[in-house]
């Protein structure tokens, strides 16, 4: 329903029409997202600690895809798909093992978000002729970015929930707050255990997923070359990673916006005007953003409407056998 009022909204005939525009090099442009996707699912794989845990990598990997789908069609904060990756994952992992992983997960994307944006600040003002006033500006948010990675850091060496219950019996404003915690501290605690394991425990997992997500965010920026140059327009990597990085940090200051409705094309906009780019080129590239967007939430709806993600079957047969054996106990 809401994919089919996204594409309405949008209209089906415009997207056709710059599909054409953009000829075969839509294919890589859909493509590499499916290499995207790969590694994003790779990098929480490493974090679950699947082969342990005996959870195949195609099921992760098409919650992620799923995942990722039902975020870009939420409304506010776009993290729709996080409470599903929870319930898929739940009954192979246990709610303590999924509720942490996805947490870890949503952590590290964030952390290797914060690293994209910084490599594409530290770019710009070596080698972009940025106005001074730009500078400022890019130099002020690279110290805040800085900030950010150092406190995601360290959240995951010292966990998440024991400092937030720490803060919420510190303020007098978050009694009703602290009521609803306090049952459920035990829990949290074991979830808050898991995520400070990841770190102190299990610190090649932890860089493996982290450079794994950092550099699936540098395949993605193949998408913008890939758009470019479908209209003749040849641009160097470090360009295109520079507006995929900088359209990205537009959009996610705006992160309450349903589909990036208006910011993605405001990023881009601002991003080509830096570097000399005709601005009036990024609603192109943005309908060409939208229609391979629209292209993988197809692709994760489907999977959940058909039933695409399904349990482990070997740890189905496990689960199978083990109340088996439980009934010959009773009996």
């Amino acid at each position: 329903m809401i994919f089919r009022s996204l594409i309405n909204d949008f209209g089906f005939d415009n997207i056709i029409t710059n599909v054409k525009k953009t000829g075969w090099w839509f294919v890589p442009v859909v493509g590499i997202w499916g290499v995207v996707y790969y590694m994003n699912a790779w990098a929480w794989y490493f974090i679950i600690d699947a082969k342990q845990k005996e959870v195949s990598f195609i099921y992760v990997l098409k919650i992620t895809i799923s995942g990722f789908a039902i975020n870009y069609v939420t409304p506010f904060i776009n993290l729709g798909g996080e409470p599903y990756r929870i319930l898929m994952l739940k009954e192979l992992t246990g709610t303590n093992s999924a509720v942490s992983s996805v947490i870890l997960y949503t952590m590290l994307h964030f952390l290797s978000n914060f690293f994209f944006w910084v490599t594409a600040i530290l770019y710009a003002l070596i080698l972009l002729p940025l106005s001074t006033e730009l500078k400022i500006i890019m130099e002020i948010a690279l110290l805040i970015l800085s900030v950010f990675i150092w406190f995601v850091f360290r959240r995951h060496k010292r966990g998440v929930f024991e400092s937030l219950l720490n803060f919420v019996a510190k303020v007098p404003l978050l009694k009703r707050l602290k009521k609803k915690l306090v049952p459920k501290e035990d829990s949290l605690m074991k979830i808050d255990d898991k995520i400070k394991h990841l770190y102190n425990n299990r610190p090649n997992a932890f860089i493996a997923a982290l450079v794994l997500d950092y550099l699936a965010r540098m395949v993605g920026a193949l998408e913008f070359l890939f758009i470019l140059k479908a209209i003749g327009m040849d641009i160097s990597f470090m360009e295109a990673f520079y507006i995929s990085a900088g359209s990205s940090f537009i959009i996610n200051i705006f992160f309450f916006m349903p589909f990036q409705l208006g910011t993605l094309e405001a990023g881009l906009y601002l991003v080509l005007d830096s570097i000399k780019l005709s601005a009036g080129i990024g609603i192109y590239i943005g309908i060409i953003n939208r229609a391979r967007e629209f292209f993988w939430i197809l692709i994760g709806l489907l999977l959940i409407q058909f039933k695409g993600i399904k349990k482990d079957k070997k740890t189905e047969g496990k689960k199978i056998c083990l109340n088996i054996s439980r009934m010959k106990t009773n009996d």
